[in-house]
């Protein structure tokens, strides 16, 4: 892809909550009167040893996506719902659609590595030309780095680099101009 996509990844790691740090960045950003729109990820309840229920917050108008399959307690292999995912995955493209202030993924994860999950929605953002942040973890940043095709711009999980991230994009963020406005 390339350098001149307006993305940061937010890069995480085993000690890190990514998504204590996103969900205060973003609350910020909304009290600010920003749009944020997309995918806020966080966990619920746990549903089987070492696995809880993943859950996506749409924004900005707050439906809940159930991500995890509540196949039982004795589930030992991947609980993700492909039916979820695709909800999400329209979720987030009706986000970039209105073109928000700032957009937000819920992960760069396995699905995506893989070569599936919402990977067409990120690139589709990204030729959006919307700020976006995405939440990758650091064992998957070589793999992130491979689909942007640029280092890109890396932030720590932390509010206050997020935020810092969404006031330099402000800034820069240029007019929107449809098409038909252009005569094009």
């Amino acid at each position: 892809m390339g350098a001149h996509f307006r993305t940061a990844a937010v890069v995480y790691g085993p000690g890190d909550d990514v998504d204590v740090a996103l969900s205060t960045a973003v609350a910020d950003l909304i009290r600010d009167g920003r749009i944020v729109g997309g995918l806020l990820q966080r966990f619920g309840a746990q549903v089987a040893p070492g696995k809880r229920e993943m859950l996506l917050d749409v924004l900005p108008d707050g439906e809940t996506i159930r991500l995890s399959d509540p196949r039982g307690p004795g589930v030992l292999g991947c609980i993700l719902d492909s039916d979820a995912l695709a909800r999400a995955a329209i979720a987030f493209r009706a986000a970039v659609t209105s073109h928000p202030d700032l957009l937000l993924a819920s992960r760069f994860g396995k699905e995506e590595v893989a070569g599936h999950g919402m990977r067409a929605e990120l690139a589709e953002a990204m030729l959006a030309g919307i700020p976006l942040l995405v939440p990758v973890r650091a064992i998957q940043l070589q793999d992130w780095i491979a689909f942007l095709g640029t280092p890109g711009e890396v932030l720590a999980p932390r509010a206050d680099a997020i935020l810092g991230w969404a006031a330099s994009q402000r800034a820069a963020r240029p007019v929107f101009v449809p098409r038909s406005v252009r005569g094009a």
